[in-house]
Parts: C-alpha cells; sequence; structure tokens
C-alpha cells in the first residue's frame, strides 16, 4: 500500500467523522460559550463584591503605630492620638479579619524604657456591600480593633458634617 493510499483512507476517515459529528461539536461549543457567559452575567449582577480594597487607618491610641495589615494586605502608618493614612489596593476575602499591628514608641516614651511590640487580633469581617472599597481599620485603647465597610473615605464610625448647600 503506497503512501498516496493510505493519506486518501486517512481523508476519508475523517470526512465521514466530520459529515457525523460536525453538528454535535457546533452544538457542544456553543454551549460551552453560553455557559460561560451565563456564569459570567451571573458573576457581574447578582455575585458577591470583590476586588480592589483600599485599606484607610484610625488611631486612638497614644503610641504611632508602624504598620499594620488586615489578612496580609498592607496598611499605613498613624501618629500616636490621630492621623492615620490610606493603601491601595488589595484583596481581603473571607468571613474574619487577621489584624496584625506593630506599635511604635515616641522619644519620651522610649526613654520610659517601652520598645516596639507586634499584636496580633482575629476577628468577623464585616459584610461588604456593593460599592463598598474602603475598609477603615479603627484602633482603640486596650488593644480594641474595629473594621467597617464604606463607599467613601468617611468611616462608618464617624459622625459626617453635614454639607451646607449655596441657595
Amino acid at each position: 500500500m503506497s503512501l498516496l493510499s493510505r493519506l486518501e483512507k486517512i481523508d476519508a476517515s475523517l470526512n465521514r467523522f466530520w459529515a457525523r459529528w460536525s453538528r454535535w461539536l457546533r452544538r457542544g461549543l456553543i454551549l460551552l460559550v453560553v455557559i460561560w457567559g451565563g456564569n459570567l452575567a451571573w458573576a457581574v449582577f447578582f455575585g458577591p463584591p470583590t476586588g480592589g480594597v483600599a485599606l484607610i487607618i484610625h488611631s486612638e491610641i497614644d503610641r504611632p503605630i508602624l504598620g499594620f495589615s488586615v489578612n496580609g494586605v498592607a496598611g499605613g502608618n498613624a501618629f500616636a492620638h490621630g492621623g492615620g493614612a490610606l493603601t491601595c489596593c488589595g484583596t481581603i476575602e473571607g468571613d474574619t479579619a487577621e489584624v496584625i499591628w506593630t506599635l511604635d514608641i515616641t522619644h519620651s516614651q522610649y526613654l520610659q524604657g517601652m520598645r516596639l511590640e507586634k499584636r496580633l487580633k482575629t476577628l468577623p469581617l464585616p459584610e461588604r456591600k456593593w460599592g463598598e472599597d474602603n475598609l477603615h481599620v479603627h484602633f482603640l485603647p486596650n488593644d480594641q480593633v474595629k473594621l467597617g465597610w464604606s463607599r467613601d473615605a468617611w468611616s462608618p464610625f464617624e459622625i459626617r458634617p453635614e454639607i451646607k448647600t449655596k441657595k
């Protein structure tokens, strides 16, 4: 049997296969595209909020915070008794938040014998709604930490000033 006759037999068998199964292969491909598109549409319209999160630190303690992280996403520093920073962007998922922070010291506290301290606290992560892309982390005295989501830079735990409009 020559090479040419073998190639003709292979070509004939491929043509028979395609004639029998082409309709099912096309339908299967269309079905895969429809399933993928439906999954994408569900995630966009009905799925949970996802994506990058900005961490905003609020400190109400008497020591500066050298740095912190929430579930491994690093945040900024904060001065003692206020101040803070915004750090963008990371992905925070799950039902719990592991907050790790390092307490720094001022010069007077160093002279009193205080040194750097690392703290850890695990607490439930508040429910995130659509559009809430800012996670506010409040550090309070006695190693208390509060977490809250918001749509803008205003913390959900602070009173917002009312905006007066000109008439």
